[in-house]
């Protein structure tokens, strides 16, 4: 039986159930662990390098003589690249094969890290940390495509949560290791640190990484690629900088915004024209993966604004140092250490029962932090990041699965690279959101009640990855009923 219109065969001309209990669970072979080990290295030190820049700013600025306004584009920069380059991942991918381009983006990425800890001025080193994102931007999904086509799909969430380990703990010890290198050592190891862990997944990459199948790929959708890098870019630059003080202009949010929801929009309309699209927009016809690329979305902004805020909550709210910040976090890194676990749940059980489940203890986690006084228990305070790690582990990862199981193995790369596309969008959306809610007015009083506020909003936002997740659900019950 094919599957309705726009939904996909993993393999086979079978459709693959996205939910419900699975058949039993065979181990996972030595060589799959290996090369998501190798995997891990790269998708760390890309997560790592964004958390790691943001505690450096001010010291980066001082050093190269720039106002904080020019050095605020080092991480701008940086998150623009790495949008822009998540659209080439699936051309790469069938071009190169998966394997090859990885290293290709790891080489690049080791490549312009080393340039960035080298830059003389501070316009040299928004340039490098474009290039460094645009490689980034490559490196996650490319990475996450070659383990979908080593684990299969009966392994997938297992092997997916662990990989995933990255996009949670990344930024988690990002303050702390970014305070540690300001404090001893200089701004310039915050990408020299990149260097030997590159090289050393090189290395292995080149021992363990099957380098995939190039496939005769269509001719490069040049129009394309500039109308969604373009979309993509204005779009994420409005909202990165939708809480600047100043106000909202025509120039720095409006303007950008209409203009990049333009270029998307003319995008999809000349993808439904083109027979050999940069990305498949088709896949959104399963309704699998559109409600698992909303749940990315929401997740996104749950995760990435939920680090800022409280990184934001221990400095502002309660004094604590670069350093102590970063440490007074580390409840969430032991929360979403549970990531294995929760991929061993997703092959039991499915992804949208997992995701469901972690979407409510993330909605769980806020409550309290927006009711609890200034003078709570740092003890307090710690069961409530350690309760966000939990449910970040069991959501953001095992909903994108349950898209993954019910896509064909040659539309992986482009389901990989709009999952990811929804999940940075999000990261974007929501940090700039939260850090306006927070930024008006100032200590005191205020800061308090700002932060609660955004510690509402983020349970708001939560409350509806509980929905995305149960449209997951139903949607892949639904799925599994027809077949």
């Amino acid at each position: 039986m094919r599957p309705p219109s726009g939904e996909t065969e993993p393999s086979g001309g079978t459709i693959a159930a996205a939910d419900g209990p699975q058949e039993p669970v065979p181990g996972v072979p030595r060589h799959v662990w290996q090369v998501t080990a190798v995997v891990i290295v790269g998708a760390f030190i890309t997560q790592l390098d964004a958390a790691l820049v943001n505690v450096g700013l001010a010291t980066v600025a001082d050093d190269l003589h720039a106002s904080l306004r020019s050095t605020q584009w080092i991480v701008s920069g940086y998150l623009l690249g790495l949008v822009v380059g998540l659209p080439l991942c699936g051309w790469g991918s069938r071009r190169l094969g998966a394997g090859r381009l990885w290293m290709w983006s790891l080489g690049g990425f080791t490549l312009t890290s080393m340039l960035c800890a080298l830059a003389t001025d501070i316009r040299l080193l928004v340039l490098f940390r474009i290039l460094q994102g645009l490689f980034g931007g490559l490196l996650l999904p490319a990475g996450q495509t070659v383990i979908a086509q080593v684990a299969g799909r009966n392994l997938m969430g297992r092997v997916m949560s662990t990989a995933g380990a990255a996009l949670v703990l990344g930024p988690a010890a990002g303050p702390v290791i970014g305070g540690l290198l300001i404090a001893h050592a200089s701004w310039r190891w915050l990408f020299l640190v990149n260097i030997p862990v590159g090289l050393v997944g090189l290395w292995l990459g080149r021992r363990l990484i099957p380098r995939g199948e190039p496939t005769k790929a269509a001719r490069f959708d040049a129009v394309g690629f500039v109308l969604v890098g373009a979309g993509l870019s204005a779009v994420t630059y409005a909202v990165s900088l939708s809480d600047a003080s100043d106000g909202l202009t025509l120039t720095t949010f409006y303007g950008p915004l209409v203009l990049g929801c333009a270029a998307l929009v003319a995008f999809g309309v000349l993808t439904r024209r083109t027979e050999a699209p940069l990305l498949n927009l088709d896949l959104f016809a399963n309704k699998v993966f559109m409600a698992a690329a909303a749940s990315s979305l929401l997740a996104g902004v749950v995760q990435f604004g939920a680090l800022v805020i409280w990184a934001l909550y221990f400095q502002l709210v309660r004094g604590y140092g670069v350093v102590d910040t970063g440490l007074a976090m580390i409840g969430f890194a032991v929360g979403a250490a549970v990531l294995p676990f929760a991929g061993k749940l997703t092959d039991r059980f499915g992804g949208g029962p997992v995701s469901l489940a972690g979407a409510v203890v993330t909605t769980l986690a806020f409550v309290p932090a927006a009711l609890l006084p200034v003078d709570t228990s740092l003890f307090v305070l710690e069961a409530c990041l350690l309760l966000l790690g939990v449910g970040n582990a069991l959501s953001v990862v095992p909903s994108s699965t349950a898209a993954y199981v019910t896509v064909a193995p040659p539309r992986i790369p482009d389901a990989v690279t709009l999952i990811n596309i929804f999940l940075r969008l999000g990261g974007a959306v929501g940090s700039a959101l939260l850090v306006s809610v927070v930024s008006s007015g100032s200590g005191g009083a205020t800061a308090v009640s700002n932060h609660r506020a955004a510690f509402w909003c983020l349970a708001f936002f939560s409350l509806a990855s509980v929905v995305s997740a149960l449209g997951v659900l139903l949607a892949a019950r639904a799925r599994e009923n027809r077949c």
